[in-house]
């Protein structure tokens, strides 16, 4: 469906995120199952500091300050925690917009990144701790209308992770 929808071609950001909605479905057909763990852990992370929030809230409500001081206290330390190990996952995958296996059980890891202003779509392979990155103009996989050229893009991509499974032998 998205094959469909024309991009702005004068918006970098809108030709990065056009492309990166596509990823799944292109690595979908070089044999790659997505993988959301790491959106699990995040989403997990944000509900337990959502309710430990939630919850001293109530118990402010319903307690006086005195009688709840020290599980107040041990809430704040906790939901600190949580939110720290969260900045951690965000800072770890950084641009991360796509976490596969593939049928042999390798994972592959791909981040995306533009400059402002550029017309390349910089793309960080890493498969089994081999990284190669690659900075590929957009012009490639978007025609002249503005409509993204799937096939080409396919074609790009395995490329550059047939680079990455060269550099790993």
């Amino acid at each position: 469906m998205s094959q469909l929808k024309k991009t702005n071609l004068n918006s970098v950001r809108d030709l990065q995120k056009t492309t990166d909605e596509n990823l799944n479905s292109v690595l979908q057909q070089l044999g790659y199952d997505e993988s959301f763990i790491i959106t699990d852990v995040k989403l997990g992370l944000g509900v337990a500091t959502v309710a430990i929030a939630g919850l001293l809230f109530l118990a402010d409500k319903k307690y006086q300050f005195k009688d709840i001081y020290s599980i107040t206290v041990a809430a704040c330390v906790v939901y600190g925690v949580l939110n720290a190990i969260l900045f951690l996952i965000n800072l770890k995958y950084k641009n991360v917009k796509y976490i596969g296996d593939d049928s042999k059980g390798s994972r592959i890891t791909i981040a995306s990144d533009i400059k402002k202003y550029e017309p390349y779509y910089n793309v960080t392979i890493t498969v089994k701790d081999t990284v190669v990155t690659a900075a590929i103009p957009f012009n490639k996989f978007f025609d002249v209308i503005g409509y993204f050229n799937r096939d080409e893009f396919i074609k790009l991509i395995s490329e550059e992770i047939n680079k990455v499974d060269k550099k790993h032998q």
